[in-house]
């Protein structure tokens, strides 16, 4: 094979996301590995997918039917079809011929591995964007995988026989590092270059960290953009897609996956297309004669007048089931309004209620402040501030919720001068006084009523001229 024709075979397969099933890119690698200088290649599997084509023929008069064989490769670059290899492009024309043409129906005939991922997106995408122009079917004959999938699922109904297999949609990539053999050879490689990552995926080196990750990410975007397409054409869950884990699945278990709709053998398929298209003929012969009646038949319009005179029954029965809807739909708006207000209400109270709390510990706190800096800039010894606080009250100084700052602030001041005059100072009293030494004038005045009550019996007596005795 010519040397160019094999070094643009292996661009197509070194170092580059493929759709492929792992085992069939062994397979080419061990084909052509010797003859591009690649006796060992280890394979990492990052994921996989993968398509391929033939010319678009018709098995009837009503279905068009394009093969999508072998592996699939956005260019050939000279390799034909002997080479196994079918282009996108190929597929595209023949599905756009088939589009143009008098076919009621398109089949996409499947057998492929799958194959290169750049171009098939594109082609997912073209044939998908086409349905609803005819009806798009796709058969697993016998598999349907990686890029083969991506091109299937685009279909409005994929079939597959009992033994037919879909599935594998992920994507891999492989890298080549010959340097060990080159070594063996007697050959050694200096490569001259320009820019960091220029010479990153070279096969006279071993895979670099950062080549290795800059080759996991493009893997990793082109394995996103697969299932965000997979999941639209199937009408799935992105996180439904990827847990297939890029597995093959056959038969019934493709349709559990929901990645296949029917199991038709493919010699019935053709026949359960025309059913198909049959069937939707006759719905739509069914409405269009439908409507063609409907278009026919007189309608006369009557006024409000006319209606009543000739079904005054049907009319009262109108008006009654109208009013009492209405009704119904008052006495619900207003039962709602009703709750609302309530609820408003209710809200309202809580509101004023925490209000009127804060407000009060609000003046408790300013009373309090004035208070404590009062009694701290007094000589009243601190064991005699919880007698005088009691003293001087502020609700007295209360109007209309709003504290009289001024007039309590005077009155504290007050009360604590005239503590300081009679003597309940610490320069007076020292450490030795108690609270109890201190005493107010109301007490003093309760003490001298007391003790004149105890002497008006003995000033009695004496001006009588007797002694009373006490016992």
């Amino acid at each position: 094979m010519d040397k160019i024709v094999l070094s643009r075979l292996a661009s197509k397969v070194i170092n580059t996301p493929l759709m492929i099933l792992p085992d069939k890119l062994e397979v080419i690698l061990e084909v052509i590995g010797s003859r591009i200088g690649a006796e060992s290649v280890s394979i990492d599997t990052l994921g996989y997918q993968a398509t391929d084509r033939k010319k678009a023929n018709s098995v009837s008069k009503k279905i068009s039917v394009i093969p999508v064989h072998g592996s699939l490769v956005n260019r050939t670059h000279g390799l034909d079809a002997m080479s196994g290899l079918t282009t996108y492009d190929d597929i595209r024309n023949d599905f756009r011929a088939a589009l143009a043409s008098d076919s009621d129906a398109i089949l996409l005939d499947i057998d492929s591995p799958g194959g290169e991922a750049a171009g098939v997106m594109d082609l997912s995408d073209e044939i998908y964007e086409a349905r609803g122009q005819k009806p798009i079917y796709a058969s697993a004959n016998e598999s349907a995988f990686s890029a083969a999938y991506a091109i299937a699922s685009a279909a409005d109904k994929i079939f597959l026989s009992r033994t037919g297999h879909v599935g594998s949609i992920g994507v891999i990539a492989v890298h080549r590092d010959q340097s060990e053999a080159d070594a063996k050879a007697g050959m050694k490689y200096t490569t001259i270059y320009k820019g960091d990552r220029k010479a990153d995926l070279s096969p006279h080196a071993p895979l670099s960290d950062e080549a290795k990750e800059m080759l996991e990410e493009e893997v990793s975007e082109h394995y996103e953009l697969f299932a965000q397409t997979v999941a639209r054409n199937r009408s799935m869950k992105v996180p439904q897609v990827k847990a297939t884990q890029a597995g093959i699945f056959m038969g019934e278990k493709a349709i559990e996956k929901q990645l296949a709709d029917e199991v038709v053998a493919y010699s019935d398929i053709p026949g359960r297309i025309l059913s198909d298209i049959s069937e939707k003929e006759d719905v739509v012969m069914a409405t269009e004669a439908v409507e063609m009646k409907l278009e026919k038949k007189e309608v006369k319009i009557m006024n409000e007048s006319e209606l009543r005179a000739k079904y005054p029954d049907l009319v009262a029965q109108i008006e009654g089931a109208v009013s009492a809807k209405m009704q119904a739909d008052i006495s619900e708006r207003e039962a709602v309004m009703a709750a609302k207000e309530a609820e408003n209400s209710e809200r309202l109270l809580r509101m004023e209620k925490a209000e009127a709390i804060r407000r009060e510990n609000d003046m408790k706190a300013e009373a309090e402040s004035i208070w404590t800096k009062a009694l701290a800039g007094s000589d009243i010894p601190e064991r005699l501030h919880d007698k005088v606080r009691p003293l001087v009250l502020h609700d007295k100084f209360v109007s209309d919720g709003v504290l009289d700052e001024a007039g309590f602030s005077e009155a504290v001041k007050a009360e604590v001068e005239d503590w300081e005059k009679r003597g309940a100072t610490s320069s007076v009293m020292g450490a030795g006084f108690a609270s109890r030494d201190v005493e107010d004038d109301a007490t003093k005045k309760t003490k001298k009523a007391a003790e004149a009550d105890e002497a008006l019996p003995d000033s009695i007596f004496a001006a009588a001229g007797g002694r009373r005795e006490v016992k």
